[in-house]
């Protein structure tokens, strides 16, 4: 029965061979249509942060241009995408991650295809809400191969550079090679630019290609800080993400981020540029040579913080405008915010400068006072000070000390007179571990409260006197109310040494010598002032102390106020007694004082 079998096997092959059965057309071959090629598998992750949901369509070269134009002015732009008969096609789920993985069909083997992702209904990780519209390109491999091509910032720039090298003459040709060639170019100047995350840190090496790399990690925090800069220079322009990406795809074509998009764009989008090359420099140091530990380096990030506080209260005062109820009304408003912005960012730089100086004053190091628990032995007790501990001449923190300053000067106009009430309390606080004395400042303009502060003081047993720390409270008088009670309206300058980075300094050494700089508090971008011993040889008069010859002279300064300066006058016994603020000349003395010398 198997002989059989065999048998009629063979008889079949030999007609199906010669034509035979019943199929023959002139006795020549059967044509077979050859299987169709393998498709080829693309995978990657969308970022902006990561970005779940959103759509993805395929387009090859010869046709992107086109699907884009037509999505640009469609009001749905999913819609206009599907309809120009992508290559292929990916709506992703909401809830998922940034992965994806899509079908590409075989025959578009070894072709640069684009990859558009529409961000309608799609989630930011980082950002929230809907990221903005991005692109990506790549040269696919043999049928049946595997592929990474990632979606991101950079690779959109990527895309939209390599666009540009498509069909440049206008005679609807598309030259693979060309396209390729501006891939590589498009590549190594998006890298070039933008290599790092928001704080400066190597993210990305030049070898990296976006597109393809599986770098997660790296690729996110490159990507957050390029869609960051996006959306402030979309904000700081008045315009969408895409056009901001755009004009930085533009402005990448001569290889660098410069600022210049070069001839070949309109008046628009070269201003776009700009506005982009300013945002992209908020926050980089100045000095590529700062140490990373150092009292520079803490300047220049102090730069960036500043920056960016201007820049939030920017966008605060932008949304206060957008809620203004008419279109006119928050153009005009909208309009006015640009002067107090650049304003704003030129007085964080001449802050920067007035750090940098003072750094130089210490040889760049960083602010490390010996003050904290482990120095508690260095301190005195304060209820000895003036009993079995020297005082310190120029701020003698008995109780009971007290002193009034007096000044008149012109306010907007006005001439009004600041009385100044100082008093050493029986009051201890321990700040850091180091007991203090509690002095309570207190400040009346025309009889009416602007500030009451405690300040915190601490001798050591040099008989320097450290500034432990402050609390602030101001306060102003509106007309119209009734009683007109002072009304407390900020705590602006008040720090506590061992708080949130906060660190004491010295008010005043024990042994002033001519030359030397102090930090007399440091709490970061809040209270930094300093002061250097000018001379120990000072004359002044003023209604209630005479000094002749022997009054220490200090430079009172804050890089947080670059160019206001007050020279200070102490009278050995009893304290300050003098207040000159140099660029005005105003004078704040002292009119009365119970300290006897």
């Amino acid at each position: 029965m198997n002989i059989l079998r065999l048998a009629s096997l063979a008889t079949l092959l030999a007609l199906t061979a010669c034509g035979g059965g019943g199929g023959s057309n002139g006795g020549g071959n059967n044509p077979v249509n050859p299987p169709p090629p393998a498709d080829i598998n693309l995978t990657g992750v969308v970022l902006d942060g990561p970005v779940a949901g959103g759509t993805i369509f395929v387009f090859p070269a010869a046709t992107v241009q086109a699907a884009l134009a037509a999505a640009g002015d469609a009001e749905d732009r999913v819609a206009a995408l599907s309809a120009r008969d992508p290559v292929a096609t990916l709506e992703r789920g909401a809830d998922g991650d940034e992965t994806f993985s899509l079908t590409i069909p075989g025959d578009r083997a070894n072709q640069v295809l684009f990859l558009l992702f529409d961000g309608t209904d799609a989630e930011d990780g980082t950002f929230g809400g809907e990221p903005f519209d991005m692109e990506s390109v790549i040269q696919v491999g043999d049928a049946g191969s595997s592929a990474v091509a990632n979606i991101t910032p950079h690779t959109t720039l990527i895309a939209v550079q390599a666009r540009a090298a498509i069909d440049p003459d206008g005679d609807g040709t598309v030259v693979q090679d060309e396209v390729l060639a501006a891939i590589t170019d498009a590549i190594a100047a998006t890298v070039g630019a933008f290599n790092t995350n928001d704080l400066g840190e190597r993210v990305l090496a030049d070898d990296v290609d976006p597109v393809t790399s599986t770098d997660v990690e790296n690729l996110t925090a490159a990507s957050v800080s390029v869609a960051r800069l996006v959306r402030l220079a979309a904000a700081l322009a008045d315009t969408d993400a895409e056009a901001v990406l755009d004009a930085l795809g533009a402005d990448l074509l001569d290889g660098n981020l410069d600022g210049n998009a070069g001839s070949d764009v309109d008046t628009d989008t070269a201003e776009l540029v700009a506005t982009i090359a300013q945002a992209a420099e908020l926050g980089a140091p100045e000095d590529a040579e700062v140490e990373a530990v150092s009292c520079a380096a803490a300047a220049h990030q102090l730069r960036r913080a500043c920056e960016f506080e201007a820049l939030d209260e920017f966008m605060v005062s932008k949304a206060i405008c957008a809620d203004t109820g008419s279109e006119d009304a928050f153009s005009t408003c909208s309009a006015a915010l640009q002067t107090p912005l650049d304003e704003a960012l030129e007085e964080c730089g001449d802050i920067t400068e007035a750090r940098i100086e003072l750094c130089d004053e210490f040889d760049d190091a960083p602010h490390a006072p010996a003050f904290g628990p482990a120095f508690a032995a260095s301190f005195v007790d304060p209820a000895a000070i003036g009993d079995t501990v020297d005082v310190n001449p120029l701020l003698p923190l008995q109780v009971g000390n007290r002193w009034v300053y007096e000044g008149t000067f012109e306010e907007d106009g006005e001439l009004v007179t600041e009385v100044i009430t100082i008093v050493v309390e029986d009051k201890i606080k321990l700040v850091d571990g180091i007991p203090c004395r509690v002095v309570r400042d207190t400040v009346t303009v025309d009889d009416e409260l602007v500030e009451d502060t405690n300040d915190w003081f601490a001798q050591d047993v040099d008989g320097n006197v450290w500034y432990c720390g402050e609390e602030v409270k101001d306060y102003e008088t509106f007309d119209g109310d009734e009683p007109p009670l002072p009304e407390l309206v900020a705590i602006d300058g008040a720090f506590k040494a061992g708080r949130e980075g906060d660190k004491a300094g010295i008010q005043l050494p024990g042994d002033p010598e001519v030359g030397d700089f102090f930090r007399q508090e440091q709490s970061l971008a809040n209270a930094e002032d300093a002061i250097e011993i000018l001379a120990v040889d000072g004359s002044a008069t003023t209604p209630a102390a005479v000094c002749t010859g022997n009054c220490v002279v200090t430079r009172d300064f804050s890089p947080l106020d670059p160019g206001v300066e007050e020279n200070k006058y102490y009278l050995p016994g009893i304290g300050k007694i003098l207040e000159i603020k140099v660029e005005t000349g105003n004078r704040v003395e002292l009119v009365e004082t119970n300290v006897t010398p």
